[in-house]
């Protein structure tokens, strides 16, 4: 792509209009959002698209020119929010974009730097595995499947978490052989997010559970899995893979879950489990996704 001439008009700056390149050439003025890293979260994505919108419009409104937004990342985003940056008319230039383009330009060696040793040039095992993975839970279908859910939620949780996470405990039963837990990923990291959240959230031992439903989990699931977590047991964080993303009135039992109990539950959807896959795939970590669902679940209490 030609850069053409890569500026900053001043009327903008003067208007404090965000943002991060701005480039004009024989098709016009582009306007490009570096993120690093990029949104994983569905809140996150849509209010990063809003904003590049109200951006655009600002501009418009100032030049009278519509400028093609541009969002560039080190990483990749889940098929899910492609679609939602591309139906909003914004061009997404991820890692192997940027890879094919520095290619092009004979800067393959500049752009290793900035994505990585593992940066898109060739195929891995990495990705042949985040590929199978994937392809493997799109052929699970939600309903009586479970068994067969719950073992690829398995293969995926080492897949992404192991290590730092230690390999999986299967199916452990608590001392009164009353509560039952999917699997347990003990956790003795040493540092990054997993050793935060130890310390943080008591996440010695991390509780996952999956449900295999064609629609939204319920109150009770929550409930369930928070019966699970105690202080002096497993600890008091838990993931529960779900293949839809959970209706927003579960929002309330999990915020009465971490306010009144210090339980945090963090549900992730298929769309997730993509972001999370795109991002081991990539080099990157895919405990990345679950700071940010965190923290905006913690903005929002």
């Amino acid at each position: 792509m030609n850069l053409g001439r890569v500026a900053s008009d001043d009327r903008l700056r003067e208007r404090d209009i965000d943002f991060d390149i701005e480039f004009t050439n024989d098709t016009g003025m582009h306007i490009v959002e570096c993120k690093v890293p990029g949104p994983q979260t569905r809140q996150r994505v849509r209010t990063l698209i809003e904003r590049l919108l109200d951006t655009s419009g600002r501009i418009e409104e100032l030049t009278g020119c519509s400028p093609e937004m541009i969002l560039a990342i080190p990483g990749e985003l889940s098929p899910e929010a492609q679609k939602q940056f591309s139906s909003a008319g914004i061009k997404v230039w991820d890692r192997a974009w940027l890879a094919a383009n520095a290619v092009k330009v004979g800067r393959a060696g500049e752009a290793t730097q900035f994505l990585g040793e593992h940066a898109p040039f060739e195929s891995s095992q990495l990705d042949d595995r985040a590929d199978d993975l994937l392809e493997r839970l799109k052929g699970v279908p939600p309903g009586p499947n479970w068994v067969e859910y719950q073992k690829l939620c398995r293969e995926i949780a080492e897949f992404l978490f192991c290590p730092p996470l230690s390999p999986p405990l299967w199916e452990r039963p608590n001392f009164s052989s009353v509560n039952r837990r999917d699997l347990i990923l003990p956790n003795y990291a040493l540092d990054g997010l997993w050793a935060y959240l130890r310390t943080r959230y008591q996440a010695d031992h991390v509780v996952i559970d999956a449900k295999n439903y064609a629609e939204s989990i319920k109150k009770n699931e929550i409930l369930q899995i928070a019966n699970y977590l105690q202080r002096h047991g497993v600890g008091l964080f838990a993931l529960i893979f779900s293949r839809t993303e959970p209706d927003s009135r579960l929002l309330y039992t999990l915020r009465e879950q971490w306010v009144l109990h210090d339980k945090m539950i963090v549900v992730l959807s298929d769309a997730d489990v993509s972001q999370m896959l795109s991002d081991k795939r990539t080099g990157g970590d895919p405990a990345e996704l679950l700071r940010q669902k965190i923290e905006d679940f913690r903005l929002s209490v």
